[in-house]
């Protein structure tokens, strides 16, 4: 990558994180602060390699959000603040990378194991598939690390449904928060996740992700 993809990278986050700050102050406010230098070389240590430029930049900004409070739980069907991506995803801090990390690792050896999938297929190479934010129903969006054209892509995976296969949700980090970010300032839907907003009884604004067909 070069200075510039990172500096749109950065105008990238920049807007997105603005959009929050004004339109749902509750889930920019789950945000939690950047990763520190020594805690993004221990990730990279555990990981065995270095992290892709867009996703270090990531978590130089923020280091994934903020657990709920005790006892805060939302509204029925509704997740609490910070669920900020589509399907209800939240980022993930660097220990939780590092940790989801290795169940991908485990679920990739499985596969190779018993030989179920190609060599250009992901799940055969869930070791160099970092996530980055996950929701609550055992799924996870991952920066894919693969040398190679796909380097840096940006998919998700329903692993807990058995979806093995993944959804290209961008080529960058970069194009999948604008596109995200095109979805919140218009309306309009990511894939076919609808953004809308809800109030919970707190009286907090946050995001909510609806899929529509």
């Amino acid at each position: 990558m070069t200075s510039t993809d990172l500096v749109l990278f950065d105008q990238a986050w920049a807007r997105f994180e603005s959009w929050l700050a004004t339109q749902s102050p509750a889930d920019h406010t789950a945000l939690r602060s950047p990763a520190t230098a020594a805690e993004i070389a221990e990730l990279e240590k555990q990981l065995g390699f270095a992290l892709h430029p867009e996703l270090r930049g990531l978590l130089e900004r923020r280091n994934g959000v903020a657990e709920p409070e005790p006892n805060s739980g939302p509204e029925p069907g509704v997740f609490p603040a910070g669920s900020i991506l589509p399907l209800g995803h939240r980022l993930s801090s660097t220990a939780e990378i590092a940790s989801v990390h290795e169940i991908l690792v485990d679920i990739g050896e499985d596969n190779t194991e018993v030989d179920l999938w190609g060599e250009d297929d992901l799940a055969g190479h869930l070791h160099l598939c970092v996530p980055f934010a996950l929701p609550n129903d055992g799924g996870v969006a991952f920066v894919d690390h693969r040398p190679g054209p796909t380097y840096g892509h940006v998919y998700e995976m329903g692993i807990g449904s058995g979806d093995l296969e993944g959804t290209l949700w961008g080529s960058s980090l970069t194009e999948f928060i604008r596109a995200v970010t095109d979805a919140l300032e218009t309306g309009t839907p990511f894939k076919h996740y609808w953004p809308a907003t809800f109030e919970h009884s707190s009286g907090r604004t946050c995001i909510k992700w609806e899929i529509r067909s």
